[in-house]
């Protein structure tokens, strides 16, 4: 039985209409995905309860979350969600801050290009410098990547993309991806999501059709991995754990990313909830979310 914060989450998410955007036609979606937008973006904490700094990295700016003044040994190079198109709000501060401080570990939150004007494969390119620039500081073996929905998509694809560009960097330690998506690229896939669709209360599978268009963003050259992750080689990777709710839609890329790691031969684990609010475990206030949020946590301080 879920617990009655986890209910009340749920239900405010059904009763806010949030899917109902996901469904409209192009040009309509767009006017609701940049008044979404407005007041979202980068957010320098004005409070004192970690140490916070602003780095630019290829022209955008990527927070820096740490504990103490001093870079930690290791680190984790976390991936705001929004569908690639939806910028991240003054929120995730607080759950940065959690990950900080319950790991042990600095947090890198980078402010990735939007594909609302830019291709995915810019997104990719800033992500991609901030893994670099990590693994120059905190040295191979000790960054991890983690992040939910169409971030935790690029927490995936951090790895796929240095597989490859021929792994010139070592493999994430660890990636935590809680509830990625993914263009579906198969029948299979397209047919999972689209049974998901009716017991989805936040995303329409309409929109995984229109998440194409956004991504490439008038580009034809756009590797395949970038738009569907389970597409990627992840030989090298330490372990992956997924977490999901078993009735959203994009629960529907579980088995393929679960075949993309044992063709890798990676350890991963899978931990899903019923009847959860979609990327239920990075709000961690009600009990079952506190419960697995605990859990990253731990896999992440491995």
């Amino acid at each position: 039985m879920m617990s009655f914060g986890s209910l009340l989450l749920r239900t405010a998410y059904k009763l806010s209409g949030a899917k109902k955007a996901f469904a409209l036609p192009e040009d309509e979606l767009l006017k609701a995905i940049e008044k979404a937008n407005r007041g979202r973006g980068f957010f320098m904490p004005t409070d004192r309860k970690a140490r916070y700094e602003k780095k630019m990295v290829n022209g955008f700016p990527c927070l820096i979350v740490r504990a103490a003044e001093k870079p930690a040994r290791r680190a984790i190079l976390f991936f705001f969600g929004g569908g690639m198109v939806i910028g991240p709000d003054k929120g995730d501060a607080a759950v940065l801050r959690k990950l900080c401080y319950g790991t042990d570990l600095d947090v890198w939150f980078p402010i990735y290009p939007l594909c609302t004007e830019h291709c995915i494969t810019e997104s990719y390119d800033m992500a991609y410098e901030c893994y670099r620039q990590m693994v120059a500081l905190y040295g191979g073996g000790n960054v991890s990547t983690c992040g939910f929905s169409s971030g935790a998509a690029l927490a995936m694809g951090m790895a796929a993309h240095n597989s490859a560009l021929g792994r010139p960097l070592p493999q994430p330690k660890h990636i935590i991806a809680v509830a990625p998506g993914e263009v579906p690229w198969n029948d299979d896939e397209r047919a999972r999501m689209q049974a998901l669709d009716a017991s989805d209360v936040a995303i329409d599978y309409a929109f995984m059709a229109k998440a194409e268009q956004f991504m490439r963003n008038g580009h034809n050259d756009v590797p395949d991995y970038t738009l569907a992750p389970s597409h990627g080689d992840y030989t090298g990777v330490g372990d992956i754990h997924f977490y999901y709710s078993s009735d959203k839609v994009l629960y529907g890329a579980l088995p393929e990313y679960k075949a993309a790691c044992e063709r890798a031969n990676v350890p991963y684990t899978v931990t899903v909830r019923p009847s959860m609010t979609h990327c239920y475990c990075m709000l961690p206030y009600f009990k079952e979310a506190r419960e697995d949020f605990a859990k990253i946590v731990g896999q992440l301080k491995k």
